[in-house]
């Protein structure tokens, strides 16, 4: 894939279990953030987590598992001082809702 003259992306695949729905690159640990959604056999429960893939190996170095119901919408990346922080958006629902996309709502 060549994104610009001269330059390249390297591009590889990873078997990462679940549906991913964002993914973020953390620049200072150089990881990618990958938040994803996961059914059962039975697609009646979801469970979603967040999780911390080094990006060349395909490793998960660390997951942060929702609880049930509790479902990330949005992820961003932001500097508070010294620190930088992920804030998630979650929605929380005590029913199983399916949006039309397939998504968990």
């Amino acid at each position: 894939v060549e994104l610009v003259h001269m330059k390249r992306l390297n591009v590889q695949k990873f078997d990462l279990g679940g549906t991913p729905r964002r993914i973020l690159f953390h620049s200072e640990s150089r990881t990618l953030l990958v938040m994803r959604t996961e059914s059962s056999n039975d697609f009646i429960s979801m469970s979603s987590d967040i999780c911390r893939v080094d990006p060349v190996s395909g490793f998960m170095n660390s997951c942060f598992k929702f609880d049930p119901g509790e479902t990330p919408k949005c992820m961003q990346l932001t500097r508070v001082g010294n620190e930088q922080l992920l804030v998630v958006g979650t929605s929380l629902s005590t029913g199983r809702i399916i949006m039309a996309s397939g998504e968990a709502e």
